[in-house]
């Protein structure tokens, strides 16, 4: 099992990532799975992705999702279903980190649009 110790973490502007099971390692062709954290007081903004479904997972509590217009506040150990076309996007008011596994299924490189 890998650790996640802050090693091959990818910045973005508002959140970091860090691929934790590559394409290959799952079974299907673009699916693989990624942890995602939203420190607090950041904004993951609107998207939506035409070919890529995504499973989030909640790791640690604390953040809302907002998936076409319905907002929504996991706990830990929930699982939220983004299909394709759904724009959906982060918020984390919380104070501390919202952290989610998202498994990423029928990926494609680009297919991510930022609608804000």
């Amino acid at each position: 099992m890998e650790r996640l110790d802050g090693s091959d973490w990818i910045d973005r502007e508002n959140y970091r990532k860090k691929i934790v099971a590559p394409e290959g390692e799952l079974e299907g062709e673009g699916t693989f799975m990624q942890v995602v954290e939203v420190p607090k007081g950041n904004h993951v903004p609107l998207h939506r992705h035409d070919t890529t479904e995504e499973v989030f997972y909640i790791l640690q509590s604390g953040g809302r999702l907002v998936i076409n217009g319905e907002e929504l506040r996991p706990e830990e150990g929930d699982v939220i279903v983004c299909e394709p076309g759904d724009e959906h996007e982060v918020f984390n008011n919380s104070g501390q980190t919202f952290c989610i596994l998202v498994f990423k299924i029928n990926y494609e490189e680009d297919d991510t649009e930022w609608l804000e």
